[in-house]
């Protein structure tokens, strides 16, 4: 059995809560359809009943007539035709009162009589939910049991030309069981949802969380070979360090596998927004991942963040949606610098005493930001090409309520660094080349990942 991503659980459930959903729905109106029916049973019942008191009355109205016209007193007639109609009511039973005990009479309550229709109708109203469900597992395809224990699943008409019965006889089984769980309601699927969410990682989870979400480690820990032409063609004067290549090691950032269906763009981006993660410096990676998938349950983050280090770290595809500026993340790229940049008196979230770390990025943080930025404006030529309007702080976006990436953040000094970037790399063969090649990475654009190298321009 191999471990199942926490996001493909939550994707799966989802849709069975919305299936639940349906179901629920479903009940209510034929709720309604019952008590509709059951007005009129009683309704019907009533009307039998008044209609057999009225037969009696009749009945014995003639009764009294005939003893009247038989001479008898009224009093009298009236008697023998009540008596008569006892007897003929006591016909049908075989009760001897003498051959029982007598005892004083004790209170009865009469079990209310359930017509046939209405039990028919109460045992359809039980089974009508799990009956829907099971249907709506089988139109989205459910197999819940197969999706927990992380098995593949095949279409059944491809096992049936297999002759496979085994498996047929398993996932019908599966999507049986999906339909009675859907059938119960969203009550029970929240619950599971709820136990997935909160549930504490174990310590195999937490070693493969470290092993999965940190891919900008290598990058970190291998020297990245620079392009001799860019090494030697442009000097930064910022130390006298020598400007890199576009050569980043990017393979699609933290399990990308999990937005595979989820979170499409409608267009490749044609912006890119800078953060500050607003966290303590000091923390590693994984806690950034953890806000987000952990605590947030979100699927992703930003596109790219920049460690105190300058390493790297791809977070979410670059051709999927991330969730880093509400309403703008359709068609935006997001890069966070790790830190609180932020030293506004009175803001309780703010770096003012610097118990977040320091109030400014690192010389190899804003070096590395701008590199990853130039790198983007080379991939998405729809881009802005007024750098003040390709790169935008988050701030600036329309209707975003907030600080980020905060007051002391180098504005100015990245949009720098990084048109020094762009210049380098224009001039140098070696830097367009890698360009081209990076071009052909899966994982980059949103419509095409084979022919978008040949589609897509240089800055």
């Amino acid at each position: 059995m191999q471990a199942v991503p926490l996001e493909l659980l939550i994707n799966g459930l989802t849709v069975a809560a919305g299936a639940a959903l349906l179901v629920e729905r479903f009940t209510e109106i034929l709720k309604h359809v019952k008590e509709r029916a059951n007005k009129f049973f009683l309704e019907r019942d009533a009307e039998a009943a008044r209609l057999a008191a009225l037969k009696t009355a009749q009945q014995q109205a003639a009764a009294i007539q005939q003893h009247l016209q038989a001479g008898h007193a009224p009093d009298v007639a009236v008697l023998k035709a009540a008596a008569a109609s006892a007897e003929s009511s006591a016909a049908g039973t075989d009760n001897d009162t003498a051959s029982f005990e007598q005892h004083t009479a004790i209170s009865v309550v009469p079990i209310p009589v359930i017509s046939t229709e209405s039990a028919a109708l109460n045992l359809f109203m039980r089974l009508a939910p799990l009956g829907l469900g099971i249907i709506l597992a089988g139109i989205f395809d459910l197999h819940l049991l197969a999706m927990f224990t992380g098995q593949t699943v095949t279409d059944i008409p491809t096992l049936w030309g297999q002759g496979n019965w085994h498996a047929i006889i398993l996932q019908s089984l599966d999507t049986l069981l999906s339909g009675l769980l859907i059938g119960g309601g969203s009550q029970p699927v929240h619950v599971l949802l709820l136990f997935l969410t909160t549930r504490r990682l174990t310590d195999s989870e937490k070693q493969a969380l470290q092993q999965v979400v940190d891919p900008g480690e290598e990058a970190h820990c291998q020297p990245v070979p620079q392009a001799p032409e860019v090494a030697a063609a442009t000097n930064d004067d910022r130390g006298g360090s020598l400007l890199a290549g576009p050569d980043i090691h990017y393979a699609g950032g933290v399990n990308p596998q999990s937005l595979e269906q989820v979170h499409r763009r409608s267009g490749d981006p044609e912006q890119i927004v800078v953060h500050h993660t607003a966290m303590n410096s000091a923390l590693g990676f994984n806690a950034i991942v953890d806000e987000f998938i952990g605590q947030k349950k979100w699927l992703t983050g930003y596109h790219c963040v920049i460690m105190p280090d300058g390493s790297i770290r791809p977070f979410c595809r670059w051709d999927r949606m991330g969730n880093h500026a509400k309403g703008h993340n359709d068609r935006t790229l997001g890069i966070a610098f790790h830190g609180n940049f932020h030293n506004q008196e009175h803001d309780r979230f703010a770096n003012s005493d610097g118990r977040y770390g320091a109030l400014k990025p690192t010389a190899a943080q804003l070096d590395a930001g701008a590199r990853v930025i130039a790198l983007w404006l080379n991939l998405y030529p729809q881009m802005s090409g007024v750098l003040t309007q390709a790169v935008v702080p988050h701030r600036a976006l329309a209707g975003a309520d907030t600080v980020c990436p905060g007051n002391q953040f180098p504005f100015a000094e990245l949009l720098s660094r990084t048109d020094a970037y762009c210049s380098a790399w224009q001039t140098s063969a070696a830097a367009q080349a890698g360009l081209q090649a990076f071009r052909q990475k899966p994982y980059i654009y949103a419509l095409s990942t084979t022919s978008a190298g040949g589609q897509h321009g240089q800055l």
